[in-house]
């Protein structure tokens, strides 16, 4: 009989949790769209009266729930590409644009912040991928840099392009408090949360390790 290890085993729990937390985003997308349109449906029937708050508590909920749905669905296109379905509809994305973009969105709060925000972007560097996913690994990882960095700290963003049989690179770092050295390693688990943000809002991100699955060097 083959000899099963104690890594085979712990690599075959591994996909059976993979493969649960797919379950359960495929499961949930539907009664949350449904969610979402029964909050629509709410906000357009909702009596509009001065200095109510009505209306702006519903536009929260769908905002949310709207979040939620954008986590799924990454999560969904993460399997897919693991499982070497969608990898094979990668197109090609101009990974300076797309950077540009989030940048756009996000300088506003890095203004009302009063922290510095510089870049080093050049112009023209593509990859291979999914154009959506990459947009919300960069828009994450943006975010945690501006939502965890003090008042007045620097945020840099950097892309250099890629050589010797490696891909671009995209470098997002700041002055801020940093993370612990015990927790880096755990990070690029699927939704997972440092101990010291579990008491802020949001869900956690897919994981920037499954993430990076979703280019190629062209």
């Amino acid at each position: 009989m083959p000899r099963i290890t104690i890594s085979y085993r712990i690599e075959v729990l591994v996909q059976g949790l993979r493969q649960v937390s797919t379950d359960i985003a495929h499961d949930l997308r539907t009664p949350l769209g449904r969610l979402r349109r029964t909050l629509e449906s709410a906000r357009d029937s909702a009596p509009v009266h001065p200095g109510s708050e009505v209306v702006p508590v519903i536009d929260q909920a769908i905002e949310e729930a709207d979040a939620l749905l954008a986590t799924f669905g990454a999560l969904l296109r993460i399997a897919q590409i693991e499982a070497g379905v969608s990898r094979r509809g990668f197109v090609t994305v101009d990974l300076s644009a797309v950077l540009e973009d989030v940048l756009e969105v996000y300088t506003p709060a890095v203004e009302e912040k009063k922290q510095i925000l510089s870049r080093r972007i050049p112009a023209g560097i593509v990859v291979l991928g999914d154009r959506a996913l990459l947009i919300q690994m960069l828009a994450n990882l943006l975010e945690n840099a501006i939502r965890h960095s003090p008042p007045g700290a620097h945020i840099a963003i950097a892309l250099r392009a890629g050589g010797n049989g490696k891909g671009p690179q995209v470098t997002i770092s700041n002055n801020g408090p940093g993370i612990p050295e015990a927790e880096r390693d755990k990070i690029f688990r699927r939704f997972y949360r440092l101990d010291a943000s579990r008491s802020t809002p949001g869900t956690g991100s897919p994981g920037s390790a499954r993430c990076s699955r979703s280019t190629r060097s062209p």
